[in-house]
């Protein structure tokens, strides 16, 4: 499939946010995985660069736009899938200037105009399932969807307020619920910034068991995430294997550390295993996740061979490489299209402990739903080679004093650290401010579904209104890491 030309240099705006009246923050992201933080005490600067995507200034800041009014704007215009709702964008930046509204997410409601042939179609925010705080709002000609817009936080849960001038320990917990399919990946990244403030220098035995647990993570959901693509194309072989052998990699997490989602093992300076490890069960516990991933790939290979899975997924849902990059999508969505953003490459022990391939070049990618099946598929096959060559060579005896070391420092080095993980879905991003006592004094956390929501609005256009649920599932995106 042809791909446009794009700058491959081309930086994007991961994350915006403000801890005081006058100074104002931009994350920004470069296809060499660098990042940089840039501070602005102009609001203007913020609000009016055309390359900040709303999504991420109406999750970091706020808009307070009154009810959404698009009424009158021409079908043309709400397809054109280089100028997104370009004229509103413009009226919700302005209206934010003039009136200097912050972090109000309220949600005033939003007007469509649906042409005669056409009906507007409204899902949630209350869903039959009770799972889905968010509101969907489909224009339909027919089955096809002409456009999408999706508006959440319809479950505020007070994530900033309740870390808000707590010490470590304390955080930790909140820490692992901001979205708990990513517990390992977002706890990283806060003991991470308290390890830089504390001056606590950590040995390649912590971060490589560190690396393990972000792996297990991956290869869990991705396992749970081939199934109920497979279940909802109605591939029951596929889906029966992965309900099951998903719990083999949970399983390996709560053999290591007494949880099954990884919890409560990572603390700064250090990492808890079960005291009951030694070299023969790591072996065991390798042994068994390549048992599990063996059975899983018989199967998806089996299902990748089928002509209606792939004709069921193949061309629906398409995001070019040219809307990801202008639209700074990132994880998995980018990977999906073909371009090559991994965090992980960033880390040396991946490839000093063991091998793991983070760059395919496959024809299967071009940005579809059957690409993002497929690239889980690709992601847990590297995921579990790694694992299970390092996983029975591990250190386990010098992870953890057992002593919590984070308590024993009496002053933190004042100052904004910023960190970044790659989880499963993508780069989590963390911001803390932190005063000499370790607490928290201003925060901002971005999840890679705040960019990513705004993809499966685009990724629906013109497909059926019954191949919604497949995008959405081939996505699975973060509700609660977007209403924190």
């Amino acid at each position: 499939m042809h791909q446009e030309q794009i700058d491959p240099k081309h930086p994007h705006t991961a994350g915006v946010f403000n801890f005081s009246k006058d100074k104002y923050y931009k994350i920004i992201f470069d296809d060499d995985e660098n990042i940089s933080m840039q501070e602005s005490t102009k609001v203007r600067e913020i609000y009016e660069d055309s390359e900040i995507p709303l999504w991420i200034i109406r999750h970091s800041l706020g808009v307070e736009g009154g009810e959404e009014d698009y009424t009158s704007f021409h079908e043309r215009k709400l397809l054109d899938e280089y100028d997104y709702y370009s004229e509103r964008e413009y009226e919700l930046r302005k209206s934010i200037l003039e009136d200097g509204s912050i972090r109000n997410l309220s949600y005033r409601g939003i007007q469509i105009d649906v042409p005669s042939n056409s009906y507007s179609h409204a899902v949630g925010p209350i869903h039959a399932g009770v799972i889905e705080p968010g509101h969907f709002r489909f224009s339909v000609t027919g089955e096809v969807i002409q456009h999408l817009t999706i508006r959440l936080g319809f479950q505020h849960r007070g994530i900033y307020k309740l870390i808000h001038k707590k010490t470590p320990l304390k955080v930790l917990p909140f820490a692992e619920a901001i979205s708990s399919d990513s517990a390992v990946a977002y706890s990283m990244a806060f003991n991470r910034i308290y390890e830089k403030s504390a001056g606590i220098e950590i040995s390649e035995d912590i971060r490589l068991f560190r690396l393990v647990l972000l792996e297990l993570e991956r290869i869990a959901i991705h396992i749970g995430d081939l199934g109920a693509l497979a279940g909802d194309i109605g591939y029951y072989p596929l889906l029966g294997l992965c309900s099951t052998d998903r719990g083999a990699p949970l399983g390996v997490m709560e053999a290591l550390v007494g949880s099954r989602f990884g919890k409560s093992a990572i603390f700064p300076g250090e990492t808890v295993p079960r005291p009951d490890l030694n070299p023969e069960k790591l072996k065991t516990l390798a042994s068994n996740l390549m048992t599990a991933f063996k059975r899983v790939e018989v199967q998806f290979l089996r299902a990748a061979n089928n002509s209606t899975i792939r004709e069921r997924l193949q061309d629906c849902g398409t995001l070019s490489r040219k809307i990801v990059k202008l639209n700074g999508f990132v994880g998995m969505v980018a990977r999906s299209s073909g371009l090559h953003h991994d965090l992980r490459k960033k880390e040396d022990l991946y490839n000093k402990y063991g091998k793991i391939d983070l760059i395919h070049e496959d024809s299967d990618l071009h940005g579809d739903a059957w690409s993002r099946f497929y690239l889980r598929y690709l992601e847990l096959k590297q995921s579990v080679l790694w694992v299970c060559e390092v996983l029975p060579a591990l250190k386990v005896d010098s992870l953890s004093s057992n002593q919590f070391k984070i308590t024993k420092i009496k002053n933190f080095k004042r100052g904004i650290y910023l960190e970044a993980v790659e989880g499963w879905r993508g780069p989590v991003l963390v911001v803390l401010e932190l005063n000499e006592r370790g607490e928290i004094e201003n925060s901002y956390i971005r999840d890679p579904s705040v960019p990513n929501w705004h993809a499966l609005e685009m990724a629906v256009r013109g497909e059926l209104i019954g191949d919604f649920p497949l995008n959405n599932k081939s996505f699975n995106l973060s509700y609660a890491g977007f209403d924190l």
